[in-house]
């Protein structure tokens, strides 16, 4: 036994506050407990078309030494965990948002003006409204998207009028996505010579229930038509000794990402404008 019982409570907590407060997709969508961490694969839920997903493990292995674990305050073990479980969280959402953008049917084209802009946020709320989703939802955009939300109007900020008009409540900016693409003028036309600029993309995320920015890992996942089945919840596992003597450790995660209801994504895509 190489920790004692407080330091695995305490461990475990600081993996959940950790993991709650770095993970977007964690923040963005409702899990549940599969109640089976032995668990190879989860129903689909989706209507008329049941089938089964895989159920997906990510992990992130780190060392401690002896002294670190009998360190009386275990502030050293705590650091070295609650680093672990960031670049986790990072590699989940790597994984989860990839998937999100994949299982999107609507896509929605527009030139990078702030009238392209809330043109594009409209369309996709008609999309997720059309199909019954008139809760607040929930925006993923990239770096260069979040630079198109706010830019300036007389001095002001747009991001809270654009985000008002697309009826989103909550807002999370990700590094995915962040690609090089042919950029136009305002008016769509090719510049000369031909430019290349970050792509602001985006994905909007419509939902049932009120859920606050956030808070989706407190919210019930049934109504949701995108949720997590969580076979094993973040947590640390301890693996042994190493032939340097340092103890090997592991924060993991067991999940599948379930999309039940494909109408509820879509993806947003700009084409850059160059001034």
């Amino acid at each position: 036994m190489y920790l004692s019982p407080q330091q695995m409570a305490l461990a475990d907590q600081a993996i959940t506050e950790t993991f709650q407060n770095c993970s977007i997709a964690w923040q963005a969508i409702p899990h549940w407990d599969t109640g089976d961490p032995g668990a190879t694969k989860v129903r689909n839920d989706v209507v008329n078309a049941p089938s089964f997903i895989p159920i997906a493990a990510a992990e992130e292995a780190f060392q401690v030494t002896l002294v670190q674990t009998a360190d009386p305050t275990s502030d050293a073990l705590v650091n070295e965990i609650i680093s672990a479980t960031t670049a986790l969280a990072a590699a989940f959402d790597d994984a989860v948002l990839d998937a999100l953008a994949s299982d999107a049917i609507s896509g929605v084209l527009f030139i990078g003006t702030q009238q392209g802009l809330l043109d594009a946020l409209i369309d996709a709320r008609a999309h997720v409204e059309d199909n019954g989703f008139r809760a607040p939802s929930c925006l993923i955009t990239n770096t260069a998207g979040l630079k198109l939300l706010s830019a300036l109007t007389s001095g002001y900020p747009i991001v809270d009028s654009l985000l008002g008009t697309a009826h989103v409540n909550s807002m999370h900016r990700t590094s995915k996505w962040n690609v090089d693409v042919p950029a136009v003028k305002a008016d769509g036309s090719a510049p000369k010579p031909p430019v290349q600029l970050p792509m602001p993309g985006m994905i909007l995320l419509g939902r049932r229930q009120l859920i606050p920015h956030g808070g989706a890992y407190e919210a019930s996942p049934g109504e949701e038509p995108v949720d997590l089945a969580v076979c094993v919840k973040p947590s640390l596992e301890i693996l042994g000794e190493t032939t340097q003597s340092q103890i090997e450790m592991s924060v993991r995660i067991r999940y599948a990402l379930r999309v039940k209801d494909r109408d509820a994504l879509a993806v947003l895509l700009g084409a850059p404008v160059v001034s």
